[in-house]
């Protein structure tokens, strides 16, 4: 253990100088010691970090409309995976979905009152879609 160093001429016998002297090179091995071990447990803190948070050994789950739900229409199918996967989504999650508000303006238009409404023009007592809404799309 590192117990300090000679300071500022105090007890100038020379066995207090020499024992001061060589603690203070005993600290430097230390010092050196305790920053490779730190080194080395930050590095595998910040790897178990990035191993979990990429989701390592996890598969991506693959999207699917519940079949009481009414079929998604052509303008969804035709386009991009992204707004597919958007519009199964808000049929999966209308409560998160409907906490949104929306901003496209359409409230004035078509009476929105939230996001969910962009993409779900309908729906049944169950949750599940009567009609989609094309408004997502433009």
């Amino acid at each position: 253990m590192c117990l300090g160093h000679y300071r500022n001429g105090q007890n100038d016998s020379f066995f207090h100088k020499a024992f001061f002297v060589e603690q203070k090179n005993n600290c430097r091995g230390e010092w050196k010691n305790m920053k490779r071990f730190t080194a080395v447990m930050m590095t595998a803190a910040l790897t178990a970090g990035i191993l979990s948070g990429c989701g390592f050994g996890s598969e991506k789950k693959e999207l699917s409309l519940d079949s009481k739900h009414k079929p998604l229409p052509d303008y969804v199918l035709n386009a991009s995976p992204i707004v597919q996967e958007t519009y199964m989504l808000a049929a999966q999650y209308p409560e998160v979905v409907s906490s949104v508000p929306c901003y496209c303006g359409c409230n004035e238009q078509d009476g929105h009152e939230s996001n969910l409404d962009c993409f779900i023009d309908q729906m049944g007592p169950d949750n599940e879609v009567l009609e989609w809404d094309a408004m997502s799309i433009s």
